[in-house]
């Protein structure tokens, strides 16, 4: 993205999202010697800054950290690395484990490839082109492809060895890109005879996927299991003062803090803080009068970067959420103007019929979609409201989190936990509504027209309308949802 006509913004491909303090303090100088105050962070688990039109891509010196324009096309690899020892992880998975993997990789992608532990719930599971998710077979992983992201992701036939995960995706690629084989069965007779393929287990293996809400990620919190600390660090406007993040490595050093690790969602994470230590990292975020407890309610947002009007909506949803005591514990929002790239619960999508005229079309209004069942590693969205007025906005997202709590309440209930739990793994026959996309669920039933969980779609009364568009029952059509995704 260009900024002026001298300067243009690049994005450090930090592998996996992991950087030693010193390899970030030399990238930090590099974007101090061109003039820049801050830094940004991408939502894949990358860095920016400006550079003059003409730079050479810089180098680091003794490191394969790759920096490149922002309009290169080039993705960073992803990771749930910043995850271990904070959240639940598969028994296998350790920090190592990933290190051991982002060693592998060693030329830049064109294709996004993520590397994610199931059990986690920061680091979205299918958010990814080329997705390996940890199994529950030691050093063995799943292997979903995602190029369509109007479907739910295929899933690769056999689990994948800890030390050709590398291969793989560069192979894949390869395949998609130069041959554009793009499907998981042509994809798979193509390496049937490589060493790739003869190397993965043939086991039947579902995915877990996480439970609880998602988590709080900012202050001083203990590590768990550990009698260590982590500190998590949020920036309102994801403008990171270089000084300060000079600061934070210079005290990771000085403390054998060996990693800072990134979020998708703007963050970064300092794990293994002795405890010894603590009393430095109180001082330094003291000295810069940091905020470290913002409400979870703004934490757990995603926008496009460098989008002021974005940003902009986002104060005054997070004011108004706040001065009406709205609860949005356990969700996530994002505000996208594209229809792809979705992971969290709730989306909102400006609309207007003068786009050029950004935040001064008069004529924009606003939809929201929420994912199936409010889980956000779904492929499927739900269109909950359309053509809304920015002022409307909070009391139908007040709405919508009243929905989602019901939701909870009706998959705790004990019956439902039964039938849940003898379909595992199968796939689930759900009809949706084809002018709006709503989707009847007969575990859930239809809270607002007062229908009980469990009521199939054949038993719902002749005159049944969808709740959103008012489309009568006889037009809705079947739909096959995952449940390994979906559950």
């Amino acid at each position: 993205m260009k900024k002026s006509s001298s300067k243009y913004l690049y994005r450090v491909l930090s592998k996996g999202g992991v950087l030693s303090p010193a390899l970030l303090a030399d990238v930090l100088s590099v974007a101090e010697q061109s003039g820049n105050q801050h830094v940004l962070l991408g939502s894949r688990q990358d860095l920016l800054f400006y550079l003059p039109e003409n730079s050479q891509n810089p180098k680091i010196e003794g490191s394969d950290i790759s920096i490149q324009k922002r309009s290169s096309g080039l993705q960073n690899v992803v990771s749930s690395f910043v995850c271990v020892d904070i959240l639940p992880s598969t028994n296998w998975v350790y920090s190592g484990t990933y290190l051991k993997i982002l060693d592998q990789f060693s030329f830049d992608h064109q294709l996004r490839v993520n590397i994610v532990d199931p059990r986690q719930n920061m680091v979205p599971l299918f958010y990814g082109q080329i997705n390996f998710i940890a199994s529950d077979v030691p050093n063995y992983w799943h292997l979903y492809l995602n190029m369509d992201e109007t479907k739910s992701p295929e899933n690769w036939p056999g689990l994948i060895f800890t030390d050709d995960i590398a291969e793989f995706a560069a192979t894949l690629e390869n395949l998609i890109l130069k041959e554009k084989i793009s499907t998981i069965e042509k994809l798979s007779i193509k390496l049937a005879e490589s060493d790739l393929q003869k190397n993965t287990l043939n086991k039947e293996s579902k995915i877990v996927l996480p439970k609880g809400f998602f988590p709080y990620y900012e202050g001083l919190n203990k590590m768990d299991g550990k009698s260590q600390y982590w500190a998590g660090f949020y920036w309102r406007n994801n403008q990171y003062p270089i000084r300060f993040l000079k600061e934070v490595c210079e005290l990771c050093m000085k403390t054998n803090a060996g990693k800072i690790s990134f979020t998708p969602w703007k963050t970064f994470l300092i794990k293994d803080i002795e405890a010894k230590d603590k009393i430095h990292w109180d001082e330094l975020i003291g000295r810069h009068g940091i905020n470290m407890r913002h409400s979870s309610f703004e934490l757990n947002w995603h926008l496009p970067l460098l989008d002021k009007s974005a940003l902009k909506l986002k104060r005054y949803l997070v004011s108004e959420f706040d001065k009406f005591d709205i609860r949005t514990f356990g969700l996530s929002f994002a505000i996208q103007n594209k229809s792809e790239g979705n992971f969290t619960t709730v989306v909102i999508r400006p609309k207007g019929r003068f786009p050029f005229l950004g935040e001064y079309d008069f004529t924009r209004t606003f939809s929201i979609d929420h994912a199936y069942d409010f889980n956000p590693n779904n492929n499927h969205y739900i269109p909950f409201e359309t053509r809304i007025s920015k002022e409307d906005l909070p009391r139908l997202l007040s709405e919508l989190t009243k929905r989602y709590y019901s939701r909870q309440y009706v998959q705790k209930a004990p019956e439902l936990i039964a039938r849940k739990n003898t379909v595992q793994g199968r796939k689930l026959t759900v009809h949706q509504c084809p002018d709006c996309q709503t989707i009847y669920d007969e575990r859930y039933g239809d809270l607002l027209a007062e229908i009980p969980a469990g009521t199939s779609f054949q038993a719902l009364p002749d005159d049944y309308c969808c709740q959103l568009c008012e489309s009568p029952k006889s037009v809705f059509t079947e739909l096959e949802i995952n449940e390994a995704i979906s559950a």
